[in-house]
């Protein structure tokens, strides 16, 4: 009998006679999770960061799509940072001591042209892009903009404003071609301001960047018309389609290609243009992320990394995922970003299949660069950002109220000796299409928010705020007076943002007095490859049985099992369940196969609850079978 394992760092197994194989290439659907130092495990969820978006003072959500979000950093002041998001009406400034997000008016002359002023961003896809760039005293400011605003913007701190407006910004003067409207990419380099697809006089210039002059104490960093400021196009008929800053060069991301943006020693022409050769194109204008000196980005045909020097595919492994799985039409609702937690890339989409009725991302596509695994996750997020901010708190000042999962002391995955101390803690933040802002990686499930009631009929309505949609299986918990709805997973059929409507007949139950919480199900998958070894040999693989290391808190995980790639398995929820009361934290547990097929595929799966799941190690006791055509 042959033994193969799928090995992590942590199996301890040496004994001659192991053939090992490498998780990364062991798996051929990961859902919900990822490889992480070679062992499987499951994603972790996310929690609320702030409040709902919306107007304070007169508590009204502003409940519209977040298209940015940025910090703003403030070199002057000890390099401060300050968080703000932009959605397709409002800026708004997170608040660390109240931790909530105020919204940011706009000044007195935009508000004497409308009082209702807001950016009246129609589309989902025309994101906007931001930059922290001083005023010639050097005081703080944050200009921002995109393809679907009306004007280029401007936040002193105080209120929001119109750049290229000389009574709000006295220093700006608009390039000799005409008046600047707005930009498709804004970014501070080159000690200058650069705007890239610019609308001058009515006219995108589809392959250029406009340039400021260079930010000096004359206010020249807001000019567009002095010596050194001026317009550089690509030498190519194609459309732009994004651009992200790599180190000391800025790559531009066209249709077909990959051109960089180089600094020179000239003052007057500050910008020097080279093609990368390239095998492919972008198509989403803010896929684009970089990271480890790599930009990357998505196509209509695949995904594209480049170092400056040249521009290939790195989705060998799933090359017609692209094709296949993303809504081609809704391309350009792709968003990209980047988590230092799990070294992983995300890449927000559409799917292909979706059955959202609103038009925005359900899925997220995963890269992680140190393992060079794929992977995908149910996450409905509209863009990705990053911000130290957070709130530091003393040990007496932490309860339930301050963040829920700290209410469930026996599942809470955090480092007991750091919790509370948030403040200089690097989160990744992603927002979604209903206005809310979430905190990446901190819990095993999603969508969590507070119970304040639940009614008794034949379908039960849940009193909570919170971004579920119809389809969502939730898992309750903690709920007084009516006790038969916990612990138990359920399906929303209606939600109203107030409130989710889900299958428990709650007619003969008892009835709620209080507490309770909900939260979204995070429903892990894991495919293996086609398991044979002796395929070269013309034979078929017999497996005796599989065995699983599993933590201890993953509660019970299962199993199917296919036989040739049949679509449907010849053994269904096969139950791992390890020992609770085991002082081993990582247990085997074996699955009786007895099994002879041309190749075997095997299913791990779990509706998680706020447990989650890490396997170390599987091994497939094997040997030789009959000739594949017996």
């Amino acid at each position: 009998m042959d033994i193969y394992e799928i090995a992590g760092f942590k199996t301890g197994v040496e004994h001659s006679g192991v053939n090992f194989l490498d998780p990364a290439d062991a798996f051929e659907i990961i859902k919900n999770g990822y490889i992480y130092r070679q062992e499987l495990k499951s994603r972790q969820g996310f929690v609320q960061f702030g409040n709902r978006l919306g107007n304070q003072k007169t508590d009204i959500p502003d409940a519209t799509r977040v298209l940015g979000i940025f910090e703003n950093v403030d070199p002057a002041n000890s390099g401060t940072r300050e968080l703000l998001v932009i959605t397709k009406k409002y800026l708004y400034s997170y608040d660390p001591a109240t931790e909530l997000f105020d919204q940011i008016p706009f000044n007195a002359r935009l508000l004497v042209l409308d009082p209702a002023y807001d950016f009246n961003i129609t589309s989902n896809d025309e994101y906007v892009s931001g930059t922290t760039y001083l005023t010639k005293a050097g005081l703080k400011r944050f200009v921002f903009t995109g393809k679907g605003m009306s004007s280029v913007y401007f936040y002193d701190g105080t209120n929001v404003g119109e750049f290229t407006n000389t009574t709000d910004n006295t220093d700006y003067a608009a390039p000799v071609e005409g008046p600047l409207t707005k930009a498709t990419k804004v970014h501070w380099f080159g000690e200058r301001l650069n705007f890239f697809v610019p609308v001058i006089n009515a006219v995108p210039y589809q392959q250029g960047v406009l340039y400021s002059g260079i930010r000096d104490s004359t206010g020249n960093g807001d000019k567009f018309d002095v010596a050194g400021a001026g317009i550089l196009s690509a030498d190519t008929y194609e459309l732009m389609k994004g651009t992200i800053i790599l180190g000391d060069i800025i790559i531009m991301k066209f249709q077909s290609s990959d051109w960089s943006l180089e600094k020179t020693r000239a003052a007057f022409n500050p910008y020097l243009v080279k093609k990368i050769p390239s095998v492919l194109g972008t198509d989403a204008t803010f896929s684009a992320v970089s990271w480890n000196y790599e930009a990357k980005s998505l196509g209509e045909t695949g995904l594209i990394t480049t170092d400056g020097r040249q521009s290939v595919r790195f989705d060998n492994k799933i090359p017609y995922f692209i094709r296949d799985e993303l809504e081609q039409k809704q391309i350009e609702l792709t968003y990209g970003g980047f988590d230092r937690y799990t070294s992983q890339f995300m890449f927000a989409y559409r799917e292909s299949e979706s059955t959202l009725s609103d038009v925005t991302q359900d899925k997220v596509l995963i890269y992680n660069y140190e393992e060079s695994t794929w992977a995908v996750n149910d996450q409905r997020f509209s863009v990705f950002g990053e911000t130290n901010t957070g709130k530091d708190k003393a040990w007496n000042q932490i309860d339930e109220t301050e963040k829920a999962s700290w209410e469930e002391w026996g599942t809470t995955d955090e480092i007991w000796s750091r919790i509370g101390i948030e403040e200089e803690v690097q989160k990744t933040l992603a927002g979604d299409n209903e206005g809310y802002v979430y905190w990446l990686n901190v819990d095993f499930d999603d969508y969590k928010g507070a119970i304040t009631g639940v009614t008794q009929g034949a379908s039960a309505v849940i009193a909570v705020e919170a971004a579920f949609k119809p389809g969502d299986k939730v898992y309750v918990t903690n709920v007084e007076g009516m006790t038969e709805i916990n612990d138990q997973i359920w399906t929303v059929s209606a939600s109203t943002g107030a409130a989710i409507t889900v299958d428990f007949n709650s007619t003969d139950a008892t009835a709620y007095t209080g507490e309770g919480l909900v939260s979204r199900v995070i429903d892990f998958e894991a495919k293996l490859v086609p398991f044979n070894p002796y395929r070269s040999q013309g034979r078929k693989c017999y497996i005796s049985h599989i065995e699983f290391l599993v933590n201890k808190g993953a509660g019970s995980v299962f199993i199917d099992m296919f036989d040739d790639d049949e679509a449907s398995p010849f053994k269904k929820d096969i139950e791992l369940r390890p020992d609770i009361e085991s002082r081993k934290e990582r247990q085997w547990i074996t699955a009786v196969v007895d099994q002879e097929s041309n190749f075997l595929n095997i299913k791990i799966k779990k509706e998680n609850a706020l447990q989650p799941i890490i396997i170390s190690s599987i091994r497939i006791h094997c040997k030789v079978g009959l000739l594949t055509g017996n």
